[in-house]
């Protein structure tokens, strides 16, 4: 990183606490990006050293980074201001390698896949960083989508990105074992930066605030207590309740001479009665569980009862056509008529050509079967009309016949 002998007038702007202080932030919000970066490259990402300085932004110069490639991030909640990263070209290409597992030619050129894949790399890092940057400031912090910056010329981008006179600059070395390390720069906003530090600062100092200061051991002695305020006036008195008499405690309690109890007599001995045994013809065993075998259940006659059957009339259970026939009156159905069927193997089948005989399941004339949609639903003879095949109804089938018959 260029610096001029200007590069010192941060000072001015910024103590050294301060400069410490935003750098230790910067370190481990930017330790967190590392390991979100980890993730998503699948190898070991470190980013340490931090080096802050306080540039005016005539003296910025990145050539050590060209061809540069900058991202820019907002902070839309919690904090105001942007954060543009600075990498060089050689670095994005490797980074990309590395994210998308695949080789990328010397002559990369940023197009719009690359600058996809790259807002989503810097939109994982900068979003982990929020998060430990909201717990260093105590609020909620937010970023905006990362966007990629063109880089024509150093100067008209600084014109057009760096409004102030002075601009804050964190040098970081980022590491990716055994692929790369080089370094990327961070440039804030003065105003940016500023709160950062003050946020922080009166953060970690914030319940030190609240206490009240003490005195010094050589302070002053205190000053003599103030004397105690005159007793106050007793109130009014008020008429003294009637006395109530007291009364007179209950008498003890007399005491009964407790009589012994009667001698009780001896139990007359238990007597003893030989058992006789059941009659063999009339043993039974004790009902166990306190109950007796079950009562036997009368048998009650089944009833049976004839079914009724309704009288269907003389129709024999045809019912009238419903009066909504119509609605299928005009469904068209396929009259498919068959002359006879055969069951042949696929090894036959392959042996067709031109001349073979194949012969059907009908003698020849035999009727020929009419099947409507699948179904056979009667048999005719073939008669020929105006030069036409033609079938003539003979024979109208049942539908249990038809069911039959297929």
């Amino acid at each position: 990183m260029h610096m001029s002998g200007d590069a010192n007038n941060g000072a001015e702007l910024f103590s050294t606490l301060e400069l410490d202080t935003i750098g230790e932030i910067m370190n481990i919000s930017m330790g967190s990006a590392a390991t979100a970066a980890s993730t998503l490259l699948d190898n070991k990402v470190t980013i340490t050293t931090p080096i802050v300085n306080v540039l005016a932004v005539d003296d910025f110069e990145i050539q050590q980074l060209e061809p540069a490639v900058a991202v820019q991030i907002k902070y839309v909640e919690g904090i105001t201001g942007s954060n543009i990263l600075m990498l060089s070209q050689k670095d994005v290409r490797t980074l990309l390698a590395q994210m998308m597992q695949t080789e990328i030619a010397d002559d990369f050129v940023i197009d719009e896949l690359a600058e996809s894949a790259m807002c989503e790399l810097m939109n994982q890092m900068m979003g982990s960083s929020a998060t430990v940057l909201s717990c260093f400031l105590g609020r909620t912090i937010n970023i905006s989508t990362p966007t990629t910056l063109p880089i024509n010329a150093i100067e008209d981008f600084k014109a057009e990105y760096f409004p102030q006179k002075y601009i804050m600059t964190i040098t970081f070395t980022i590491t990716i074992t055994d692929i790369m390390e080089s370094e990327f720069v961070s440039v804030m906003d003065i105003d940016l930066s500023r709160e950062i530090i003050e946020v922080s600062l009166n953060f970690d100092k914030g319940d030190e605030e609240e206490q009240p200061p003490m005195a010094p051991p050589s302070a002053a002695p205190a000053p003599p207590p103030a004397p105690t305020p005159p007793p106050a006036a007793p109130a009014p008195s008020m008429p003294a309740a009637p006395q109530v008499p007291v009364a007179a405690p209950p008498p003890p309690p007399v005491a009964y001479e407790q009589q012994p109890y009667p001698q009780q007599q001896p139990y007359p001995p238990p007597q003893y009665y030989p058992q006789q045994p059941y009659p063999a013809y009339n043993y039974a065993p004790p009902p166990q569980h306190g109950y007796g075998a079950p009562a036997p259940v009368p048998e009650n006659p089944i009833m049976v009862k004839e079914f009724d059957y309704n009288d269907f009339g003389a129709g024999g259970g045809v019912q009238e056509m419903p009066a909504n026939i119509d609605l299928v009156m005009n469904v068209p159905v396929v009259v498919t008529v068959e002359l006879g069927r055969t069951k042949r193997k696929i090894k036959e089948i392959l042996e067709f050509g031109q001349g073979t005989i194949v012969e059907l399941d009908k003698q020849a004339g035999s009727q020929v079967d009419v099947i409507v949609n699948g179904q056979l639903i009667a048999r005719g003879d073939v008669v020929v009309v105006d030069d036409n095949f033609s079938i003539r109804i003979t024979e109208i089938l049942k539908s249990r016949d038809s069911l039959t018959m297929l």
